[in-house]
């Protein structure tokens, strides 16, 4: 994800199976100037019915989709 030229919204899809995975990474280092916002789609992230805000420089993570109740799992760092 290149936020250099501003934050940005990724939206992860609205009906994902269980498995899938994304991967994301800051590679542009301006996620703590310029955060990375990952919508969910009506879908939880971590358990959580709210949007996961990024701004850590350099951060770099998976999500995986486990299911309805916990939703996206952050799969690796």
């Amino acid at each position: 994800c290149n936020t250099n030229g501003g934050g940005i919204t990724l939206t992860l899809p609205a009906t994902p199976n269980l498995g899938d995975t994304i991967t994301f990474y800051d590679i542009a280092k301006t996620f703590d100037s310029n955060s990375l916002t990952v919508a969910r789609n009506g879908k939880n992230i971590q358990g959580d019915s709210s949007n996961l805000t990024v701004s850590t420089e350099s951060a770099a993570f998976s999500l995986c989709f486990s299911g309805d109740t916990y939703g996206w799992r952050i799969f690796s760092i």
